[in-house]
C-alpha cells in the first residue's frame, strides 16, 4: 500500500503504550539522499493553525510507527523518551 506524505498531515497520533493522544502530524522529515521517511513531526494537541516550525514540536521516529490508518496513526514510544513528551502530558 502506498501513502502520500500529504495524506499523513493532520492525522491524530496515538501512543499504544500509554493510550495517549500525542498530537497531530504537521510535517514529515525525509532523508534527501535516500528518500526515506525519518520522522513524523507532531504539533502539541490544541495548537492548530500554525504555519512555522515550533521548538515544541515532537519528532517521532518512523521506526516507532506501528500502523497508519485512515484516521489515526498508532505509534509505540516510551513516554519518558523525550522531555517534550513529558511536558505535553501535564
Amino acid at each position: 500500500m502506498y501513502i502520500k506524505a500529504s495524506e499523513l498531515r493532520n492525522l491524530d497520533v496515538i501512543n499504544v503504550i500509554d493510550g495517549r493522544h500525542l498530537g497531530n502530524v504537521c510535517d514529515v522529515d525525509v532523508d534527501s539522499e535516500t528518500g526515506e521517511l525519518r520522522f513524523l513531526i507532531l504539533e502539541p494537541p490544541g495548537s492548530r493553525f500554525r504555519f512555522f516550525f515550533c521548538p515544541d514540536d515532537l519528532e517521532i521516529p518512523w521506526e516507532s510507527v506501528e500502523i497508519v490508518g485512515v484516521d489515526v496513526i498508532l505509534v509505540s514510544i516510551e513516554p519518558e523518551r523525550t522531555s517534550k513528551h513529558r511536558t505535553w502530558l501535564r
